[in-house]
C-alpha cells in the first residue's frame, strides 16, 4: 500500500502573509511542501532577502510528491 502526499495548502494572500510565515522557521532546517503554484511562488519570492532562512528548502508538491510506502 502506497500514499502519496502533495503538501501543505496555506493559502497565502501575498508576501507579507508569506514572510509572516516563514519567520516562524528562521535558523531552523526545514522542508515545506506545497501543494499548489501560488503558494509555492510566493513563499520563493517572500524567502529572498530574508536572514536565517539558509536551512528553509521550499519544494512544490505538485512536480515532487512526497510517497509512503507501507507493508
Amino acid at each position: 500500500m502506497s500514499k502519496v502526499w502533495n503538501g501543505l495548502h496555506l493559502k497565502l494572500k501575498n508576501i507579507t502573509a508569506a514572510r509572516k510565515y516563514l519567520r516562524q522557521f528562521k535558523d531552523m532546517s526545514v522542508v515545506v511542501r506545497l501543494d499548489n503554484n501560488q503558494d509555492f511562488a510566493l513563499l520563493t519570492k517572500a524567502k529572498f532577502k530574508m536572514h536565517g532562512m539558509r536551512g528553509v528548502k521550499i519544494i512544490n508538491g505538485i512536480d515532487n510528491p512526497r510517497e509512503y510506502h507501507y507493508d
